[in-house]
């Protein structure tokens, strides 16, 4: 069991099975997934931007899809196309971040809750003989998320906040797995665990002006622990440096940046940059775009295309993002899973998010 699990867990065409959950609202969705100096963050030091109380809640619509085909030779062994031998498409309504704050003098309070991992997955295939009859059918599926409630804290002195944030995190991972023979006894397969783990975060945010912002955030590295030893999963610490910049004047226009360094055997970079345009002062256009690779294969990288829109008034906002993920298995190596096909993989994930704010 151990040893299928750890083959279908490092598998390519994988979308969600195990993937950090990048989007944590729909502003900084929209942004490129940049959120380091967003007021509403993992970042506890954005805390110190709100002068109100405040509270935000999000949730998203998930859809993934996943193509899986097989090179095609003629006699010659030229590569002629590519035979299609599954497409799955699954879509999953789920709760993003959600975010209380409580301002007092010089302190910030705060309580957020938000996912972490997602182990989201199915697969469904028929296997044929050269005379094209089924000779089984496998439907896989994973589901299951990990979440963080955190408290966290904050203090604020003029262009100076500096926050610390503990995520005590819980979830649910599950693997089913059916193989229906046409003319033997089926095989049925089912996996459960519990995970639980803690992790510290701290950060620091400068903001001297409206015009600029810098911050830096570093993740302790942390465990999540599951009911079975052997499947326990480590993460490693993180570093997070973000800024946003406006120009002067009277251009209406924010320009985001982020990088998060995530430390594997080998670093692993995550690129984000966003836009923002307001219009009427009240009005948010937004656009921008994520990079990041794999933690096993390096070599496989996600481009993330992102586009928002939003609306603020004193004492409520909602804000809208999309974003359109596409993995790229062009450099991959999988010789080490012990797959014999030659198999391309092809996969896109759309998520759209909404978010409500409200000032008190």
């Amino acid at each position: 069991m151990m040893l299928l699990m750890i083959v279908h867990l490092t598998l390519p065409g994988v979308m969600n099975q195990g993937d950090r959950v990048l989007c944590h609202d729909a502003r900084s969705c929209a942004l490129g997934n940049a959120m380091l100096v967003l007021e509403h963050s993992p970042n506890p030091s954005a805390m110190g931007l709100l002068e109100d109380m405040s509270v935000s809640i999000s949730g998203a619509i998930i859809s993934a899809n996943e193509k899986r085909g097989l090179r095609v030779y003629d006699s010659y062994g030229n590569n002629i196309g590519i035979s299609t031998i599954t497409n799955t498409t699954f879509t999953n309504v789920l709760p993003c971040a959600c975010t209380f704050v409580f301002p007092l003098q010089f302190i910030r309070t705060g309580f957020q809750f938000a996912p972490v991992r997602d182990y989201t997955y199915s697969f469904h295939r028929e296997y044929r003989d050269d005379f094209y009859q089924v000779t089984k059918v496998v439907d896989q599926e994973y589901s299951g998320r990990t979440y963080a409630i955190s408290p966290m804290i904050a203090v604020t002195h003029s262009w100076l906040n500096i926050g610390v944030a503990q995520r005590f995190m819980y979830g649910r991972r599950e693997f089913r797995e059916m193989i229906i023979f046409p003319d033997a006894p089926d095989s049925a397969v089912t996996d459960e665990h519990d995970l639980n783990g803690m992790n510290t975060r701290c950060g620091v945010l400068i903001a001297p002006d409206m015009h600029f912002r810098v911050s830096y955030m570093y993740a302790f590295a942390y465990v999540l622990e599951c009911d079975d030893p052997l499947q326990h999963d480590s993460f490693p610490a993180q570093h997070n440096l973000g800024f946003m910049y406006q120009p002067p004047g009277r251009i209406p226009t924010r320009f985001f940046g982020e990088v998060a360094c995530e430390t594997y055997d080998d670093p692993v970079f995550v690129y984000k940059i966003g836009v923002e345009h307001t219009l009427q002062t009240s009005y948010a256009l937004r656009y921008g775009f994520c990079l990041y690779p794999d933690h096993v294969q390096p070599a496989v990288w996600t481009t993330v295309l992102t586009v928002g829109c939003g609306i603020h008034q004193p004492h409520f906002s909602a804000d809208m993002g999309y974003a359109y993920g596409k993995r790229d298995y062009t450099s991959a190596n999988y010789n080490g899973l012990g797959e014999t096909e030659n198999l391309v993989f092809d996969e896109s994930l759309n998520t759209f998010l909404l978010s409500f704010t409200v000032h008190l």
